[in-house]
């Protein structure tokens, strides 16, 4: 069994591969060509452990234990347990903590790519954790972007994560930030909407990725007032396997981005509507991001390799 470190995670994941890698993955998903069950979720008084186990012909099984601890910092910890799927074996473990960041953003630029206007120049990324990090390195590759406001209550925490880029730069509020933005993301882990509807510019792009039951960083209004994609249907059903900011909605209300990837399903029809990208986090995109980061772990001889 091969096991691999975060730092040996970080090294081996390319962003370049795992963008086209996802987007079969999302076509396959909306194929019905994935077996995953829901997420599953055991609780704590601080926290909580989830569950996420994938399947896709070709691949490997795939089950990453997540925890999630609001008031911890990393507040989301992860391992990525490879299981061959013609023997049963376990062949690999793997630090899960990059993994889940990486796929996350990445699946929020597939989004951009696809929906955000074609003239986008701005971005403003609301949050400065993790999240907001991996967004930061993703959104940096994207052509066109001319300047990326960063947002939080903690003016200092924006001002270093602006640090990183040359065109990033920490806005005086998120109304500021919001309010300018052709491209908006949402990295917060904020129990309550984050940004108001009358902020919006027309045409505006939304990627949220936050999960904060039963609340969340996404006003309802702005939802009800979206063309909404989603990973799958299923982030409709109530937490932990949905998103708490979208229930009561009926599933027709969401495209499913595969759907769209395939199309079936339109994306934009127009300059001036909003669309957002809600991302509840899939276990298609954990196995998809730990199929690479094994394949390549094998060709360039890294990790442990352990007897159990």
């Amino acid at each position: 069994m091969l096991i691999l470190s975060h730092k040996e995670v970080a090294e081996l994941l390319d962003p370049h591969e795992l963008i086209p890698a996802l987007e079969k993955g999302f076509k396959a998903l909306s194929a019905g060509q994935l077996e995953v069950p829901p997420r599953n979720q055991v609780g704590a008084p601080k926290g909580a452990l989830l569950g996420m186990y994938a399947f896709m012909p070709g691949k490997p099984f795939s089950v990453k234990l997540v925890s999630i601890f609001h008031e911890s910092t990393p507040s989301h910890q992860a391992v990525i347990t490879l299981f061959n799927s013609e023997t049963g074996s376990p062949i690999a473990l793997m630090d899960g903590e990059h993994i889940t960041a990486m796929r996350t953003a990445a699946a929020s630029l597939l989004s951009i790519k696809h929906l955000a206007r074609p003239n986008s120049k701005t971005v403003a990324i609301i949050g400065t954790g993790v999240q907001a990090e991996s967004h930061l390195k993703m959104i940096e590759t994207l052509g066109g972007i001319e300047k990326i406001w960063i947002a939080s209550r903690d003016h200092s925490a924006a001002s270093a994560l602006a640090a990183h880029a040359s065109n990033a730069h920490a806005a005086d509020s998120i109304h500021q930030a919001v309010s300018n933005a052709d491209i908006l993301c949402l990295c917060t882990s904020s129990p309550e909407p984050v940004i108001k509807k009358e902020w919006l510019k027309d045409g505006v792009h939304i990627t949220s990725v936050g999960y904060r039951p039963p609340g969340g960083e996404l006003p309802r209004d702005v939802i009800e007032s979206c063309h909404l994609f989603v990973e799958s249907k299923r982030a409709f059903e109530p937490p932990p396997a949905g998103s708490a900011e979208l229930q009561g909605l009926d599933t027709d209300f969401g495209t499913e981005l595969g759907e769209l990837l395939l199309k079936q399903k339109p994306g934009r029809i127009s300059e001036t509507e909003w669309t957002i990208y809600k991302s509840m986090g899939h276990a298609m995109e954990d196995l998809v991001a730990a199929s690479l980061v094994y394949e390549k772990a094998l060709t360039r001889k890294m990790g442990m390799t352990v007897e159990l």
